[in-house]
């Protein structure tokens, strides 16, 4: 049996969008043994999936010994979507066959011709129309197109059925869910934009539901003073039973973070709100007919401008209340889509 390593990102968006490649190399080195090295914020996310035979969590303060890298054990192949040089000196510490990952600014060329057998050149990434044309599941693509130059995922065909959820206490009225958290203060739209929403959600017969994580600790008590249900620092298997449309969520509207990204894959009908010009990479999901993905970006958001925007903190102050309110019923009120949808399609 081949013993695959996958060193994956450390957020979670960034984990379920390149989450194809581990089936894909699975499938080509069938039958296969998967263990998956992280940092603890999304190895609860991998130990959800069936996919993922190990997960091994690892300090980024604390170096691999000689005797804990042995014993993890011989590895066919080490696939590395990580960007620093911790990886490469974790990789040189395992023992394997071989190795394949990106050259960065943090892994250069020389460090990559010493520790990969494959690798995708600084040149590549840098590619305009590869990063600026096409969805992050093609991105992604590009280490599995190593091994299989044919290879092409344009969407995730991630199921829920191969993620571990829990299911809720069963609800005779439809939800909601609001994902309110955000690793970049500038892809926060605030809470007290959400509540608003929620207040029109609630007078339109739905039950809204907040999902909290750590840093929305101060949150609850404003949450639940307006009357609302609160979930805080759940579990993924739980949190993607909240999101199960089989379990009477209707949508879930959030800013652009993984949860979200979580939602999408699991099948939920989704409103995302995006401050910068990357919502045309957004959508690789394709999972569920009823799962129809609706991207909110400012009017003047362009591919990259977050790079040159001097403005960026005051960008998503410009998606309205009432253009959420909009997109929700919509939603709402749109049958499931047949075919898949292109992901440059999205709204301004």
């Amino acid at each position: 049996m081949t013993r695959i390593a996958y060193f994956t990102e450390d957020l979670i968006g960034d984990s379920l969008v390149w989450s194809n490649q581990i089936a894909a190399f699975a499938k080509l080195y069938y039958p296969c043994e998967v263990t998956v090295f992280c940092t603890k914020g999304v190895a609860d996310l991998f130990e959800c999936m069936t996919s993922c035979d190990h997960v091994i969590i690892y300090n980024l303060a604390e170096p691999w010994g000689a005797e804990e890298a042995a014993a993890f054990g011989y590895f066919d192949l080490v696939v590395n979507t990580r960007y620093d040089a911790d990886s490469i000196a974790r990789i040189k510490a395992l023992d394997h066959e071989e190795a394949c990952g990106f050259e960065n600014v943090d892994i250069p060329e020389s460090a990559c011709k010493n520790v990969y057998r494959r690798y995708i050149p600084l040149s590549r990434w840098d590619d305009y129309n590869l990063r600026r044309e096409t969805s992050v599941t093609e991105q992604g693509s590009e280490l599995v197109r190593l091994y299989t130059p044919d290879y092409h995922c344009h969407y995730i065909s991630f199921c829920k059925m191969e993620f571990i959820s829990e299911a809720p206490t069963a609800t005779d009225t439809p939800r909601i869910v609001f994902v309110v958290g955000a690793s970049d203060p500038a892809k926060s739209w605030g809470l007290e934009r959400f509540l608003e929403v929620a207040r029109f959600v609630f007078g339109i017969g739905i039950r809204p539901l907040f999902l909290l994580g750590p840093l929305e600790k101060g949150f609850e008590t404003r949450i639940e003073k307006a009357g609302f249900e609160v979930g805080f620092d759940l579990p993924f298997r739980k949190i993607a039973g909240y999101f199960d449309p089989d379990y009477g969520t209707v949508c879930v509207v959030g800013n652009d973070t993984g949860l979200m990204h979580l939602a999408c894959a699991i099948g939920a009908p989704s409103v995302t709100i995006i401050p910068f010009g990357f919502q045309f990479t957004w959508f690789p999901y394709t999972n569920d007919p009823r799962a129809i993905h609706r991207c909110i970006a400012p009017a003047c958001s362009a591919p990259m401008c977050s790079t040159v925007c001097p403005r960026l903190a005051q960008c998503i102050n410009q998606v309205s209340t009432s253009k959420v309110e909009s997109e929700i019923l919509a939603l709402l009120n749109q049958p499931p889509r047949r075919k898949h949808h292109d992901p440059k399609e999205v709204l301004n």
